[in-house]
């Protein structure tokens, strides 16, 4: 009896666990994006984990997304603390001509839900932002906007769009984040 109470005790623990911990943080780097059949001549890959467009276009708008594997449960939310679910962008918006506008997109797919209804939780728009241009990668975050919802009736992905429209424009992105309050994705 006792051999078999001891695995019983610590898969109570994990599982037990294992929504706190899931439930604050989500990341990805910026290459596992998928980006569009049609822009897929446009964009590259660094060695740093980020996702451009190629220096030698001139002009294009580079699509990619990022599922959010898991989705984004409702104890995502933060308790009634002041804090607020953040999406986190490492972006590089060199000034004019560079643009990155990134979206956590919510997608209905089942419950008493119109399915394929399609919404913003949180938008990042450098052209908006406080921060200035940069030839770096600066963080830049919003909080969601409403309640992600119910885990079983959405599915989540973020959508971004890198913007060049000048030949000197370097817009970028290293990475995407989500977390459920100001300290879960700080160093």
């Amino acid at each position: 009896m006792a051999k078999r109470l001891v695995p019983f005790i610590a898969a109570v623990i994990v599982f037990a666990w294992a929504p706190d911990a899931f439930a604050q943080f989500w990341s990805a780097p910026g290459f596992v994006g998928i980006v569009d059949e049609a822009d897929l001549s446009a964009h590259v890959f660094g060695s740093n984990g980020a996702v451009a467009i190629r220096t030698t276009v001139g002009r294009a708008t580079l699509n990619v997304r990022y599922p959010v594997h898991g989705g984004v449960p409702g104890e995502f939310f933060p308790p009634e603390s002041g804090d607020c679910t953040q999406i986190r962008a490492m972006l590089r918006d060199t000034g004019p001509g560079a643009r990155v506008i990134v979206r956590l997109m919510r997608l209905s797919i089942g419950g008493d839900l119109v399915l394929g209804e399609l919404s913003s939780l949180a938008e990042i728009d450098s052209d908006t932002s406080l921060a200035g241009p940069s030839n770096q990668y600066t963080r830049r975050q919003a909080c969601l906007t409403e309640h992600p919802g119910a885990f079983g009736d959405y599915t989540y992905f973020f959508d971004v769009q890198l913007i060049k429209t000048t030949a000197t424009a370097n817009p970028g992105l290293m990475s995407l984040q989500i977390c459920n309050n100001e300290d879960a994705c700080e160093p």
